[in-house]
């Protein structure tokens, strides 16, 4: 029992920080199109200092299945598209309850949502992009502050070695209920 708990604590560890170098994100080549039928949620985290060495890993959480989405690098974003409805993400910065935070979007097909990161009281977190966001002047330097990108084959390995981890964190912190503060609504695309 004892190697066993040894074992767990281990894994634990070696995933409690999630380095900037885990799993790098390729530049995408291509522009980001959006499917008639599908909504696109939009993960980004513009800057290039604050926490740079942290990185975000973006899980789909919706229903039982847990789906590696992708890493948010500073200065990255990553496009991730959907059917309409409702849809729930999870992010795990580090490990146990504390850095596992769930956050839900509730979509229209033909729009694209966002979903900013930054630190949250003082772990980083997601924040839906509100839609009066769009005409201020925060969202333009945001997203222009940000480089598209999609899985390498790195990212991608990272992502399948990490998954039963959080797997287990979903199954174990599974939301009952998902705040406002953390939903992005239908009018919020764009």
């Amino acid at each position: 029992m004892k190697l066993l708990q040894a074992a767990a604590l281990a894994v634990l560890l070696a995933t409690a920080s999630t380095s900037a170098q885990a799993g790098k994100m390729a530049k995408s080549k291509e522009p980001l199109t959006l499917e008639p039928d599908k909504a696109a949620i939009v993960f980004l985290r513009p800057g290039k200092f604050v926490g740079a060495a942290v990185a975000v890993p973006v899980y789909d959480v919706t229903g039982d299945d847990t789906r590696f989405i992708g890493i948010l690098d500073a200065g990255s974003k990553v496009a991730y598209q959907v059917p309409a409805g409702e849809h729930v993400f999870m992010t795990t910065i580090f490990g146990g309850e504390a850095g596992v935070r769930f956050y839900k979007a509730n979509v229209e097909a033909g729009k694209i949502y966002y979903f900013r990161a930054h630190i949250i009281e003082g772990i980083w977190g997601l924040e839906p992009v509100r839609q009066e966001a769009f005409a201020g002047k925060d969202f333009p330097n945001w997203d222009k502050g940000t480089q598209l990108t999609v899985n390498s084959p790195k990212s991608l390995a990272w992502g399948e070695a990490n998954l039963e981890s959080a797997r287990q964190r979903h199954r174990d912190l599974e939301p009952q209920s998902i705040s406002e503060a953390n939903t992005l609504q239908v009018e919020d695309g764009r």
